[in-house]
């Protein structure tokens, strides 16, 4: 990793050798003198990226030697630092119209060790993506390459709108930058359009506006159209890759919470197991089920679905050979049922079925084809039986999830009490498998 150059001016040999120490630590290859004017002859042969002097030097004002820094060439981006024996507002002020980044005071080197080793970790920090580059010029093209690989950035550049709405088609990008006027029939500006009519995350993808116009009315257009930056040319390769580097590591968190946000979400709603529904998220999205069955007044089926003799199988086979087996179900339970429905674990070996816009007759022959199916499918290598119990809200629309489960767990019970690996509907006169 290559250090980064530093100055450091002060009277103070001690504090000199102090500011040198914390430097260094941070990371940096450090000079030093004593007064302001060696610093300047210094600055005129040398490039240094980081410039601290203290406020009164025995030459020259901490503020006048800013601006004099300033005026030499190559030091319009370097970061410079004045250093003062006390806190002043005024002395901020002036620091700062002189020139100055920012200023410190000596009385507290813990704020300004924070601040040196976050600097460096920015300057050294190497970005992880991919850009996207729409630039019909030659000369622009090379130099904004250049300054996005040197960031460790993948580029996929292009000439024309048409080539790179193609790729941003069937790839995935963390920043695009594109120039508003463009050879071809699209536009930078029809290309953002597009972008800002997607969906979801592809849809939200940053992009940074490039123009030799550089007008308020244009810019105020692009941020309208959904640019989230811009940039006049020519391009000043510092501006760029602060830009740059801010929306691309925003992006990527954002991209990044959303993640843990999903985690965070399967995690409430998924059990663990199964990877089905669980009683939690049965209880969150019935709702919605029970409101349309009544709604449209469409039938909507319950079915509690019980393991038979499960505790005997965790006894003999072992608890691991037991979970496997409700894993395997919870796999085979969500390529069985419709798109519509809804499969949850209830507890243990308990399932729960809400079969939407299914009558008893309907949802009996669901479940009859479940069991005939479930013989040949032994989950685990292990035959099983269940005992399925159904009730409906097709003669009574005011049901929830509680009423219609104590109604399908009755008939499930039934089911168990008939001999087990049957069905049982919740009627007056219950009706089994035959």
């Amino acid at each position: 990793m290559r250090k980064l150059n530093s100055l450091v001016i002060d009277n103070d040999p001690a504090f000199l050798e102090i500011a040198r120490n914390l430097l260094e630590a941070a990371g940096f290859s450090v000079t030093t003198c004593g007064t302001g004017q060696k610093a300047l002859d210094l600055a005129q042969h040398e490039s240094f990226r980081l410039v601290c002097c203290g406020q009164n030097l025995s030459d020259i004002h901490g503020c006048e030697f800013c601006g004099q820094l300033r005026s030499i060439v190559g030091y319009d981006f370097s970061s410079l630092i004045v250093l003062t024996d006390e806190d002043n507002s005024r002395i901020l002020k002036q620091a700062l119209l002189a020139g100055a980044t920012d200023i410190f005071s000596k009385n507290d080197l813990d704020e300004l060790s924070i601040y040196l080793q976050r600097y460096a970790d920015r300057e050294h920090r190497q970005l992880s993506g991919r850009v996207l580059l729409i630039e019909d010029s030659r000369v622009a093209q090379e130099i904004v390459l250049d300054l996005l690989t040197d960031m460790g950035l993948d580029v996929d550049v292009y000439t024309h709108a048409e080539d790179g709405w193609e790729a941003f088609q069937n790839g995935h990008y963390d920043l695009v930058i594109t120039d508003v006027m463009l050879e071809g029939n699209m536009s930078g500006i029809t290309l953002v359009r597009k972008i800002r009519r997607l969906y979801g995350e592809h849809g939200n993808v940053p992009i940074l506006a490039t123009s030799g116009f550089d007008n308020i009315s244009r810019k105020i257009e692009l941020f309208h159209l959904g640019v989230n930056d811009y940039v006049a040319k020519p391009v000043v390769r510092e501006e760029l890759r602060q830009r740059v580097f801010n929306h691309v590591t925003s992006y990527q968190k954002m991209l990044e919470l959303h993640s843990q946000q999903q985690s965070l979400y399967s995690l409430a709603m998924l059990d663990e197991l199964t990877q089905l529904f669980n009683r939690h998220a049965l209880r969150e999205f019935s709702g919605k089920y029970f409101s349309e069955a009544s709604r449209f007044n469409r039938p909507l089926t319950l079915a509690v679905l019980d393991i038979d003799h499960f505790k005997k199988i965790n006894e003999v086979a072992g608890h691991a050979k037991a979970d496997q087996i409700l894993a395997e179900l919870g796999t085979w339970f969500k390529r069985f049922v419709r798109d519509e429905d809804m499969v949850a674990r209830w507890s243990g070996e308990e399932f729960i079925f809400l079969l939407p816009n299914c009558d008893s007759d309907t949802a009996f022959a669901l479940m009859t084809r479940l069991q005939k199916r479930l013989s040949q499918f032994k989950p685990a290598n292990v035959v099983i039986t269940v005992s399925i119990g159904l009730a409906t809200t097709e003669d009574d629309s005011k049901h929830n999830l509680n009423s219609l489960f104590e109604l399908a767990d009755r008939a499930m019970y039934q089911a168990k009490m008939a001999g087990r690996d049957c069905i049982r509907v919740y009627e007056s006169e219950s009706v089994g498998s035959e």
